[in-house]
């Protein structure tokens, strides 16, 4: 045998040794990727409730939640109320999800679509909390069935006038605001 034939013999052999070895892990592969590909996240901010001042002031949270992408919703999950000690004061799952102030999302419409916003206002859902409960940490679990931007979410602290006697809110005079941080995201498969 001359030595073009050796070395086309051994090419076809060795690459059927590859093509034999690859083809378990290609096949693995396959079932690995079955389903839509999704990602799920949480993003968690910090907040308050409270008055002050002989209770003449009020300092509350209000957040904005942005679906930045150009197409795909993402789903509001779940949406967690931990007080300063890391008790859990209000959980979506036990209790429902809170009224946004904007009617976007609800208890019966949890999804975001495109470049919508919702924004919730902490008062709405979390009674006042006293010295030792506060800061507070909002938590809000998210989740789309296909890549998109992770869910944007944005912290606004406000200091407003506040009528103990008749519980009325007055002129604004303080407002600061802060992004949320991420600090989950992972993809996963949707099965269909």
């Amino acid at each position: 045998m001359n030595s073009k034939k050796k070395f086309s013999a051994m090419l076809v052999i060795t690459m059927g040794m590859t093509v034999g070895t690859l083809m378990p892990q290609l096949a693995q592969a396959g079932d690995a990727d079955m389903g839509r590909r999704g990602v799920e996240g949480s993003v968690s901010c910090g907040g308050n409730h409270f008055n002050r001042n002989g209770g003449t002031e009020t300092q509350r949270s209000t957040f904005v939640l942005r679906n930045l992408s150009d197409d795909g919703a993402i789903l509001l999950k779940r949406v967690r109320v931990y007080n300063a000690g890391g008790a859990m004061i209000f959980d979506s799952s036990v209790s429902g999800m809170p009224a946004f102030t904007n009617n976007v999302l609800s208890n019966t419409d949890t999804t975001l679509d495109a470049h919508q916003s919702a924004q919730l206002n902490i008062a709405d859902f979390i009674p006042t909390q006293g010295r030792d409960n506060r800061p507070l940490q909002t938590v809000f679990d998210w989740s789309a069935e296909e890549p998109t931007l992770s869910l944007d979410v944005t912290h606004i602290r406000s200091a407003s006038d506040f009528d103990p006697a008749t519980g009325a809110v007055g002129k604004q005079y303080s407002r600061a605001h802060s992004a949320c941080r991420t600090t989950s995201l992972k993809p996963f498969n949707y099965y269909r």
